[in-house]
């Protein structure tokens, strides 16, 4: 009997989403399907890491925007690339900023789709991701290459400016700094004024006295300077 070639290999997938219809979409959307078994859905990260080390599973279909108590994406990714590193990730999410796909990206994210794309390119994702490829959609793509445009700079310049990021942020806050931190992980203005039980006005007011104090101008220069604020 011949063995099974790589392409023919079960994919085991696992989905991290806290709103049930959407981990019901997923799990209608892969059943059936040839070479995909789906291992768990879950909604939190505590089930889900249970399910990481006692199963074997190749790809995590994960919503980068949890709510509740979770922690915050990008945090939760570099996590689950530390102690799981051989798992592939593919962000599922109505997210579109290329300023955190290129964060989600650099920190070992392998593709994004976007929940409003139909049902077979989420597979089509899934399969390539899962293939051990890069899936982003031509349209995400071009936006990040624009981002990475305006974002070049000279390597000198980019460690200067990030090294005097680090030092002023000790000027932020408790409140400007989770603020921040929110805002670097995706959430929105409105989402952050829930989360905190505060208005949209104060957060947006919060979060322009820390750029001012980080000697930022604008939202790119804060997602192109995140990683050297180290905020927790």
């Amino acid at each position: 009997m011949k063995k099974k070639s790589e392409s023919q290999k079960i994919l085991r997938i696992t989905v991290l989403d806290e709103q049930p219809i959407v981990c019901r979409g997923i799990q209608s959307i892969l059943t059936g399907k040839e070479g995909l078994e789906l291992i768990g859905l879950f909604g939190n990260r505590h089930d889900l890491i249970a399910i990481l080390r006692s199963r074997e599973v190749d790809l995590l279909v994960l919503d980068y925007q949890l709510g509740g108590e979770e922690i915050d994406g990008l945090y939760l990714i570099k996590y689950l690339r530390a102690q799981f590193p051989r798992l592939k990730i593919l962000i599922y999410s109505s997210i579109a900023s290329p300023a955190i796909l290129q964060l989600v990206m650099h920190a070992g994210v392998r593709g994004y789709v976007s929940k409003n794309e139909d049902t077979e390119m989420v597979v089509h994702a899934i399969r390539q991701v899962g293939g051990g490829k890069t899936f982003i959609t031509h349209e995400m793509q071009r936006q990040l290459d624009r981002f990475r445009e305006a974002d070049a700079k000279s390597e000198n310049e980019l460690w200067h400016e990030g090294a005097n990021i680090s030092v002023l942020k000790r000027d932020l806050s408790p409140r400007e700094t989770e603020v921040i931190r929110c805002y670097l992980a995706g959430m929105t203005l409105m989402q952050i004024a829930a989360k905190y039980s505060r208005s949209r006005k104060t957060i947006s007011c919060q979060k322009q006295t820390a750029l001012r104090k980080l000697g930022l101008r604008s939202d790119l220069e804060l997602f192109k300077y995140g990683e050297h604020l180290k905020l927790s």
